[in-house]
């Protein structure tokens, strides 16, 4: 499926982003405890979307895409508790805010159709 070859890519590349924004947020001297839940959660999207690849089934995959997009909200949390608590404008923060928001739309669409795909295989 072309869709899977391109949310790996692209989650990839938001792990990316993330990283460098802890960076970013470390020498901006925000507690590590901070910086460390959204290291987690932003890599979990990823890391639940490449281990989903070898699903046995469209069933367990809808369950690591929907990990996956449980991750992108928590991590999405995160990035709002960042700025509003440290009244931090940074361009990274926008970047990853405007990615996560596309990752969500396609991770939410992409568990939709396979959600009523399965549920057509099955009437």
């Amino acid at each position: 499926m072309e869709y899977k070859r391109e949310i790996k890519s692209w989650t990839i590349a938001f792990s990316v982003s993330i990283v460098k924004l802890t960076k970013e947020l470390e020498n901006k001297g925000i507690p590590f405890a901070i910086i460390n839940q959204i290291l987690r959660s932003g890599n979990s999207i990823g890391a639940n979307v490449h281990e989903g690849k070898s699903s046995s089934s469209e069933k367990e995959l809808i369950r690591y895409l929907s990990i996956s997009l449980k991750s992108a909200n928590e991590t999405e949390y995160w990035l709002k508790v960042i700025q509003d608590a440290y009244a931090i404008e940074s361009i990274t923060i926008k970047e990853c805010e405007k990615e996560l928001t596309e990752l969500q739309k396609v991770l939410a669409t992409i568990i939709l159709k396979l959600k009523n795909k399965h549920k057509a295989i099955k009437n």
